[in-house]
């Protein structure tokens, strides 16, 4: 009977061990890795609305990375952040989120745009918040898609990306493995339309009713499913509901004259894609829209500080 019982508790560890050991595979498995990239500059409720979403999620893996390691300033210059990892040191992502912030000097790292293009076919899904758009159109992945920004920004972004269909007065565009919000709060918005595209919408509206989101409206996004049909080579597009899309406008090119080439409102670069401009104190300064000029003409003091 002795033997009986330690031959029956044997098997039962043994069963025991094999479940652990299954489990935590299956919870392996079951991991996403999100990735939410900082840059000096970046704007902080574009990475960190997503960040805490994300951080909500089950099963999710959050971290930082920068093309450099130590301590960065962020657009509002009143908080320094440090990334977890390098480009060359990150796990390899399953979904990758590209805030946006001041521009001009992450445009131009050549290391970064590379990174981000190169990796864009091993992760599931990447989804840009604000101006991060820019960096995605700087790594070639918009041509033919259908994409949003920033609401100022806009008319930059289809001068800047002439193949691809921006809109305005949306949230965010899903375009299967491509996701682009509109500015700033809208990264939240995103980020919870992903949760529910992997885990449910009620997984999402939990998570909205624990940050206190109330603003969440799934339908203020605009959902493209792309389904193969057989008699047709060609997918078919279906937009789940009416927007507006931006129409390209042309833009001036940059004077000479210019003070600077950023843009003294939003920071963004206006390098020879210049909307308006206006002068102050002797001095021109470009915008990337209108509306930029009207709030420097509004408050020139206030963007000059810097």
């Amino acid at each position: 009977m002795k033997k009986i019982s330690q031959l029956s508790l044997s098997l039962l560890l043994m069963l025991l061990t094999g479940l652990s050991m299954q489990a935590q595979s299956s919870t392996k498995s079951d991991t996403t890795r999100v990735a939410i990239l900082l840059f000096p500059g970046v704007e902080l409720l574009d990475f960190a609305g997503p960040l805490e979403v994300f951080n909500h999620m089950e099963g999710a893996t959050v971290y930082t990375v920068a093309a450099q390691s130590g301590p960065m300033t962020i657009m509002q210059r009143m908080l320094t952040v440090v990334p977890d990892y390098t480009l060359s040191t990150a796990p390899q992502a399953d979904i990758l989120v590209v805030p946006g912030g001041r521009m001009e000097e992450v445009m131009q790292d050549s290391s970064l745009v590379n990174w981000i293009r190169r990796t864009t076919a091993h992760r599931k899904l990447t989804m840009s918040v604000c101006t991060g758009t820019f960096l995605l159109g700087k790594a070639g992945l918009l041509d033919g898609k259908t994409i949003t920004t920033h609401w100022a920004a806009t008319q930059m972004l289809q001068q800047m990306t002439p193949n691809a269909t921006v809109m305005e007065h949306t949230r965010f565009v899903d375009q299967g493995p491509l996701i682009t919000t509109a500015g700033v709060s809208a990264g939240i918005d995103g980020a919870l339309h992903v949760v529910s595209r992997l885990k449910g919408i009620e997984a999402a509206r939990q998570i909205a009713r624990i940050m206190e989101y109330d603003q969440w409206k799934p339908q203020d996004g605009l959902v493209i499913s792309h389904t193969r049909v057989q008699s047709k080579k060609k997918a078919n597009t279906t937009i789940t509901r009416p927007t507006v899309v931006k129409k390209t406008v042309a833009l001036k090119q940059a004077p000479l004259t210019l003070t600077s080439t950023i843009d003294p409102v939003c920071q963004m670069s206006v390098d020879g894609l210049v909307a308006d401009t206006a002068r102050y104190m002797g001095k021109t300064y470009g915008f990337c829209s209108k509306i930029c000029k009207e709030r420097f003409r509004k408050e020139p003091t206030a963007y000059l500080k810097h």
